[in-house]
């Protein structure tokens, strides 16, 4: 057994939910069948019957309309999840009640669960969840914590940053069971560098305070339709060199690239020439041979930014860099060379990443569902010594464990001195160690 040794150090507080929970949340709220309804309908085209869905003998119901369990369908992953969301309101005695639930019934020593609210929840309203939050796994008596997502987008993630550091000082149950924060949902168009100041606050104040040092956590390379794979590994590097402690999934650092070989990516043209940029700081050329011909590159589209922001009446001086509407998209073919140079240029940023103290969280029933991977980039990871770790991401919508992500690995060819070393590190990259915190 592994889970009752391993640490949980990526998972989702409401992606942990199984069906008892989601019965109990339906009866203490009608609950709001509308957010499901809507998409089961676009994505399947017909209407869910939700009729006594928690009644015994519609379990195949249930189980369906819940777990995920294709491979490669986002649509079909957000209806499970949008389940979880229309029997969940996440209000202060619901969010209490399931920290307490789930904390007291983890079967791993230690856990951190993470908790993300929408950007329309008033900065008050939050402040009184995340003590309910806090208070809940307190008084479960189990060492589960909280790591709170913050939002990718805008100036609210300094906002609430800010916030957690007064409840921090303020309430003794927050004091103890917050241990981090975190960034995840959409990915595409908001790279690591919109929250390099964030970054450095948190880790200034660490060193000033250790007492409430926060860990940051950073879901990096999971999801990149937006561009292509050798930038998508420059946003893993990148956030590592924030500062981020612990990174989540970073598929496209080792992803097989044959997988794309033959294939075309595009990138907007902004994100093609940091790229490139990138490429030539580094001397880890993979879009072209030598340095010559990416310099007339990187000329040739600083030409046609300008022609377009000339154009359009813009600058390129926006806080938010998500790809404005329009924006000039650079096709890039993956040749045979590209592929063999992108998979050096993989290796060499694993290589580097080495040698710093960042940990890698995998999650392999999430990756291989959702992402879709033929082969999982654990392989790469441990073969370029990588610190790794396991998650079980959201376990409630997957149907499964920290136990099982352990024997998807050993079925998939990990070694168990390779388990045992997951399993080792897990207990030593807790927030609270790697962020300096203090007792």
């Amino acid at each position: 057994m592994y889970q009752n040794r391993a640490f949980e150090l990526h998972t989702h507080l409401y992606g942990c939910l199984r069906e008892e929970e989601l019965k109990w949340l339906a009866s203490r709220k009608d609950p709001r069948w509308h957010i499901f309804s809507s998409t089961y309908e676009s994505t399947y085209g017909q209407k869910p019957d939700l009729e006594g869905i928690f009644l015994p003998e519609r379990s195949d119901d249930l189980r369906r309309y819940s777990i995920y369990e294709s491979v490669g369908n986002f649509p079909e992953f957000q209806c499970c999840f949008d389940f979880v969301i229309s029997v969940a309101h996440a209000d202060e005695e619901e969010v209490y009640e399931v920290a307490h639930r789930l904390a007291s019934r983890q079967k791993e020593p230690y856990a951190e669960y993470r908790m993300l609210f929408g950007p329309q929840l008033n900065l008050n309203d939050y402040r009184k969840r995340v003590e309910s939050l806090c208070e809940g796994f307190r008084d479960s008596g189990r060492e589960g914590y909280l790591v709170m997502s913050l939002w990718r987008g805008g100036d609210l993630a300094g906002q609430q940053y800010e916030l957690l550091r007064e409840l921090m000082h303020a309430n003794s149950a927050v004091r103890q069971r917050l241990v981090g924060i975190d960034f995840c949902a959409q990915e595409e168009g908001f790279p690591p560098q919109n929250k390099e100041e964030l970054f450095r606050k948190v880790l200034q104040d660490n060193e000033e305070h250790p007492e409430s040092a926060l860990s940051i956590l950073y879901h990096v390379g999971e999801s990149f339709q937006d561009k292509t794979l050798e930038s998508a590994a420059r946003w893993v590097y990148q956030s590592a060199e924030l500062g981020a402690h612990r990174l989540g999934h970073c598929i496209a650092l080792g992803q097989e690239p044959e997988e794309f070989l033959n294939s075309t990516r595009k990138e907007p043209v902004s994100e093609r020439i940091r790229q490139l940029q990138f490429e030539r700081d580094l001397d880890l050329l993979v879009s072209y041979a030598n340095d010559s011909d990416l310099n007339r590159e990187v000329e040739r589209l600083k030409d046609l930014q300008n022609h377009w922001l000339e154009q359009e009446g813009r600058d390129s001086s926006g806080k938010d860099s998500q790809r404005s509407e329009g924006e000039p998209l650079i096709e890039v073919q993956y040749s045979r060379d590209h592929v063999d140079r992108l998979r050096d240029y993989q290796n060499q940023l694993m290589r580097r990443l080495a040698t710093r103290a960042t940990v890698i969280e995998v999650c392999p029933t999430s990756n291989l569902r959702i992402g879709a991977v033929k082969k999982h980039p654990v392989h790469r990871f441990l073969s370029n010594d990588l610190s790794v770790v396991v998650g079980a991401d959201d376990p409630g919508i997957f149907d499964t464990d920290l136990e099982q992500e352990f024997q998807i690995l050993k079925r998939d060819g990990v070694s168990e001195s390779d388990l045992e070393r997951m399993v080792e590190l897990s207990r030593k990259s807790t927030s609270p160690a790697l962020s300096g915190r203090s007792n």
